[in-house]
């Protein structure tokens, strides 16, 4: 355990460069004025599916803090967080915290432990705790043979920081991409050390993306050290895994798993959720990750259609020649790192892309599921989609969707209430900036558009975007982690092409607030 201390320094939000809030003099009573949300630019004014007005705009706030994979998470006093990977161009990775709704960010300084790759923040609301991990560094200072994680009781001012696996957890090496953390009350049976609760962490494992394995870790002490308690990985024999289209081609299962951030009921139950053989499925553990029970996700596969792959790589900016095909939305259209919630009464939520956002449901403890539903609004390619719940029956969600006929991207969000039927949930969806401000002009999430980091004539390859989150605030507020293409800004010295931005979705009245109490 390694005690270091760092501070940041507050930047305001970054100006946004156009704005679509109309003037109250502008406005007419069919089209009354979008609230001016402090903390924001760029409101939008949010529409049920139907194209009638609803009670929510949206907005964005941006960082001035460049990165990417990006991640969100809200305390109980409504500071917001929101992580990335990429280093700056002073060698430093990416968390950006605002204690203010957004009007202004500060740096977080993170220990040294911590590389570029996958920056992954998660809250525990029941004590605030902050923790943060990421793919070990290989040199240079602070590098490890295993991934390191941390934590923080002021907010990030400072750290404790260890390590998942290796030799000295008597363990293997893990450079595991796609890491998350979750925490939650322990089950029954088993005992937690000077902290209430369970602290959990699962990655592709021992290496990065590929990976022949998926594993979780778990802490009894807070976060000071973990073990893994068994082998996570549902089992299928090789031959009943159909191949799947990958980016390269037919893949043969389970050679392709991409995992995604786990929850805990209120009884312990710990819930994750993974790809194996091409499908979907959530596995529920009783013993705090010990053993598992799996189940498919009725008819959410991974699955991409190599004919639609090669007209986008034809056609599409950024596509061609772009990273593991990640700046294809064919391709992209699988990533997310926050499929899973589960609301007040114990329903879950299940959202994948198939070219919309869909949303499947389950009412017995992820045993069976629903058909999957649209849930995205009507006309828009949807991707990287992820769902977070609220009391009961409401349900938030976050992705980026890019209009029929169009090249550019924007962030969306929308809550969902009545989310566990489909026959009566309304959806109210709003953009996070203005049609004529994309967050993705002319392409999206993995970039073949290169900056090199200062001092240096070799550009760093690693621009994708791969997974994203959202948080309800304690306000009932929604704020989303999303990126921002900055290779248009002419003054842009980073090494990242992204630049982290906070979207929100706040009521269109003040005076107007969600009636339910903060969930999970």
């Amino acid at each position: 355990m390694l005690p270091i201390t760092a501070a940041g320094a507050a930047t305001p939000a970054a100006p946004a460069s156009a704005s679509a809030s109309p003037s109250p003099a502008a406005a007419s009573a069919a089209t009354p004025a979008v609230r001016d949300v402090p903390g924001c630019a760029e409101e939008q004014p949010a529409t049920f599916n139907n194209g009638s007005p609803a009670p929510w705009v949206g907005c964005n706030s941006r960082s001035g803090i460049q990165g990417i994979e990006g991640s969100n998470a809200v305390n109980s006093r409504g500071t917001i967080f929101q992580a990335s990977g990429v280093l700056d161009k002073d060698g430093r990775a990416g968390l950006a915290r605002s204690r203010d709704g957004g009007k202004t960010w500060q740096r977080v300084t993170l220990p040294v432990e911590f590389s570029d790759v996958i920056g992954f923040v998660q809250v525990d609301p029941a004590t605030n705790r902050v923790f943060f991990m990421s793919i070990a560094k290989f040199f240079g200072p602070g590098a490890g043979s295993t991934n390191p994680i941390g934590y923080s009781d002021d907010d990030g001012n400072t750290w404790h920081v260890t390590r998942i696996g290796g030799a000295t957890n008597g363990e293997p090496n893990t450079f595991g991409d796609l890491g998350s953390i979750f925490v939650g009350p322990p089950p029954k049976g088993t005992k937690t050390t000077g902290y209430p609760n369970v602290v959990y962490t699962c990655n592709v494992t021992p290496y990065p993306s590929f990976g022949p394995d998926f594993q979780c870790w778990r802490s009894l002490d807070g976060g000071k050290t973990f073990q893994r308690p068994s082998a996570t990985k549902p089992t299928f024999p090789q031959a009943d895994c159909k191949p799947v289209n990958g980016p390269g081609g037919s893949v043969t299962q389970p050679s392709i798993i991409i995992p995604t951030r786990g929850l805990t009921a209120p009884d312990g139950t710990v819930y994750v959720a993974i790809s194996a053989c091409g499908q979907f499925v959530v596995g529920s553990s009783k013993d705090a990750g010990t053993t598992f029970t799996w189940n498919p996700v009725t008819d959410a596969r991974v699955d991409i259609d190599q004919d639609i792959l090669k007209d986008q790589q034809a056609n599409l900016p950024g596509c061609a020649g772009s990273i593991a095909g990640a700046g294809c939305p064919e391709v992209f259209q699988l990533y997310g790192q926050q499929r899973l919630a589960r609301d007040a009464n114990g329903t879950l939520y299940f959202t994948f892309n198939r070219h919309q956002t869909l949303l499947s449901v389950s009412k017995d403890n992820g045993k069976t599921w629903t058909q999957p539903t649209a849930v995205s609004a009507p006309g828009l390619l949807s991707v990287f989609s992820s769902v977070v719940a609220q009391g009961q029956g409401r349900v938030g969600l976050s992705y980026f969707g890019r209009k029929d006929g169009s090249k550019d991207w924007n962030g969306y969000l929308a809550v969902i209430d009545h989310a566990d039927n489909p026959n009566t949930r309304t959806i109210a969806t709003a953009a996070v900036s203005a049609p004529t401000n994309p967050l993705m002009p002319n392409r999206c999430c993995g970039s073949a558009v290169l900056i090199p980091p200062p001092g240096s004539t070799e550009a760093t390859y690693y621009n994708l975007m791969e997974h994203g989150g959202l948080s309800f605030a304690p306000d009932g507020t929604l704020w989303a982690a999303f990126f921002r293409d900055s290779t248009r800004d002419p003054n842009n010295t980073q090494s990242a092409a992204y630049e982290i931005v906070g979207g929100h979705l706040a009521p269109s009245t003040p005076s107007w607030w969600p009636s339910w109490p903060w969930g999970s």
